[in-house]
C-alpha cells in the first residue's frame, strides 16, 4: 500500500473508531482528531455505515493500488522499531522480503526484526505482512497460525494477483 506517513508526537480528544473493509477482512482504525493511534483487525464482520474520508480513500486504494494515501500516525515505539518500520514501508507492493534479508539491510538480527514486526501498531499501513521467513510464511501480528495468518495469506494473495 502506498501511504505517505506523517508522524505526530501526540494526539488528544475523543477517540473515533473507523472500520475499513479490505480484501483480507475488516480493519479498525482508532483516531483522535485525524491522527491514527492504533490499527487492528476485527474478526466480527458487520455492516458499519460510517461515511468517513479515510474509508473512501481506502476503498479507492483497493481498486487502484497506485493511489497514495496521506495519513497521520501517532509516533510510538523505539528508534529501532522506527528503523525497521521504515524499511517495511520500502518493500514494494506485491513483493516480500525475508526477516533475515531485512535484518541485513539495517545491521540487525532476524529475531529483532520479527519482534519489531510483531509490535507494529499499524498493520497494513506499515506492511509487516510482506516479511516472510526463509523457510515459510513466518508470522503475523505475533501469531504463526490461526486468523492472523489467514489475513497475511489473503493480503499477499491480493497483492500478487493485483500485480499480475
Amino acid at each position: 500500500m502506498s501511504f505517505v506517513i506523517q508522524w505526530v508526537e501526540n494526539c488528544s480528544g475523543a477517540e473515533e473508531v473507523i472500520k475499513i473493509r479490505t480484501p483480507a477482512g475488516q480493519l479498525v482504525l482508532y483516531s483522535q482528531q485525524g491522527v491514527i493511534s492504533k490499527v487492528d483487525w476485527d474478526f466480527i464482520e458487520g455492516i458499519y455505515p460510517q461515511d468517513h474520508e479515510i474509508q473512501r480513500q481506502f476503498k479507492r486504494y483497493w481498486l487502484n493500488t497506485d493511489k497514495r494515501i496521506n495519513i497521520k500516525l501517532l509516533k510510538q515505539g523505539s528508534t529501532y522499531r522506527h528503523k525497521v518500520w521504515a524499511e517495511l514501508c520500502k518493500i514494494p507492493f506485491g513483493e516480500t522480503l525475508t526477516y533475515s534479508a531485512l535484518a541485513g539491510k539495517i545491521g540487525s538480527s532476524a529475531r529483532a526484526v520479527g519482534n519489531a514486526c510483531r509490535d507494529n501498531p499499524y498493520p497494513v499501513i506499515i506492511p509487516c505482512h510482506r516479511v516472510v521467513s526463509v523457510s515459510g510464511m513466518g508470522g503475523y501480528c505475533g501469531q504463526t497460525e490461526g486468523d492472523f495468518m489467514a489475513i497475511k495469506y489473503k493480503l499477499l494473495a491480493f497483492e500478487a494477483a493485483y500485480k499480475q
